[in-house]
């Protein structure tokens, strides 16, 4: 994926182009001044199954869960695992 970093200065003056690049598959780094500001990515082709869609996750810690099958007879998973084996 190519990555190109552009002034929003320059974005707002010639938007049509740059999405055109964007559509190609480019991906623009929008900055101001020397600040990183967003980030256009092209969207995924929905046609193409080779596309796998992707996940944002935002860094913060996840709860902690709790199992939701527990076995009646307080035997283990590998018990019962190893006797469906035989």
């Amino acid at each position: 994926m190519r990555e190109r970093r552009i002034a929003i200065q320059e974005l707002e003056g010639n938007l049509s182009t740059y999405l055109d690049e964007v559509r190609s598959g480019t991906t623009l780094l929008l900055t101001d001044g020397r600040k990183r500001v967003a980030r256009l990515v092209p969207e995924p082709d929905a046609s193409d199954p080779t596309e796998a869609p992707t996940i944002a996750w935002s860094g913060r810690r996840l709860k902690k869960t709790k199992p939701k099958a527990r076995l009646r007879d307080g035997g283990s998973m590998t018990q019962i695992v190893r006797e469906n084996r035989r």
